[in-house]
């Protein structure tokens, strides 16, 4: 399920802070709690501190006004195609972002996001959040065990990580509820990796317009498989972010993914 990727350069334009508002909507109350960060993408380009990071594949990854859930601008995931489905190996177009020194061990996260014109059956991740693994000073990106959010067979999934490569084995949670076509649709998450005194990480957790998602199917995805679940090792401080689209096996139908008011923090951001 995992592969190494070798950073790529992306097509794309950059955005601003979230502190820029355009007056065609609501302010979001999102960025008001202590620590919080938060971008709407209204200056047209990245944010600072986004840097370009996967490019597999066709399609590009710009900020654009094709379309936005408020204001001008949005990330666009355009015309994401390539690989066969089934098989490993299909497009990946993302930007990271390192936190700054000190977030916590505790993030949440909220997003927007609009897909057109198919949900598709290969796994879709769409942000994740990654940690030092225990007593290591290394924070190279490839050391580092993650939580991420995502779609698999079409409906919402969240999984933990160990370092990629390879990735796996994970702790995979896959929702029953489909993926929101042709609407924006709110996608919130909890990646605790303090977990108060339990001996691991938590589970991810994930809201969907204000809704929890249940988990109906759980597994351990490894290559060779195996039947036993990975460690959840304890998270001091997140460090890295990553956002956009990248499948980890084809896609053969051309889609489009907008993500608009993404933003993180130590307390929970809500969708408004």
């Amino acid at each position: 399920m995992r592969v190494a990727v070798a950073p790529g350069w992306l097509v794309v334009l950059l955005v601003s802070a979230c502190a820029h508002h355009s007056s065609e909507r609501p302010v979001s109350t999102g960025c008001s709690a202590p620590g919080t960060l938060c971008w709407d993408f209204e200056e047209g380009r990245l944010p600072e501190g986004w840097t370009p990071f996967r490019d597999e594949f066709s399609g590009q990854l710009l900020v654009d006004d094709t379309r936005a859930r408020g204001g001008r601008y949005a990330l666009h995931a355009s015309q994401l195609v390539g690989g066969r489905e089934g098989e490993q190996g299909g497009p990946k177009k993302t930007v990271r972002f390192q936190l700054p020194k000190d977030f916590g061990p505790v993030l949440w996260g909220r997003v927007h996001v609009y897909v057109t014109p198919a949900r598709p059956a290969s796994h879709a991740g769409l942000f994740n959040a990654r940690y030092p693994r225990p007593g290591s000073q290394d924070t190279a990106f490839e050391a580092l065990d993650w939580y991420e959010v995502a779609t698999y067979q079409e409906k919402y999934m969240a999984i933990w990580h160990p370092p990629e490569p390879p990735g796996f084995p994970e702790w995979v949670q896959v929702s029953d509820t489909p993926l929101v076509l042709d609407r924006w649709a709110c996608v919130e998450w909890l990646f605790d990796g303090a977990n108060g005194e339990a001996p691991q990480a938590a589970e991810p957790r994930v809201w969907l317009d204000g809704v929890e998602l249940q988990w109906p199917r759980r597994f351990v995805f490894a290559d060779p498989p195996t039947q036993t679940p990975p460690t959840r090792e304890k998270a001091r401080d997140f460090t890295v972010l990553e956002a956009g689209v990248f499948l980890y096996q084809g896609l053969s139908t051309p889609t489009d993914w907008w993500l608009d008011d993404l933003a993180v923090g130590p307390r929970r951001v809500g969708c408004e």
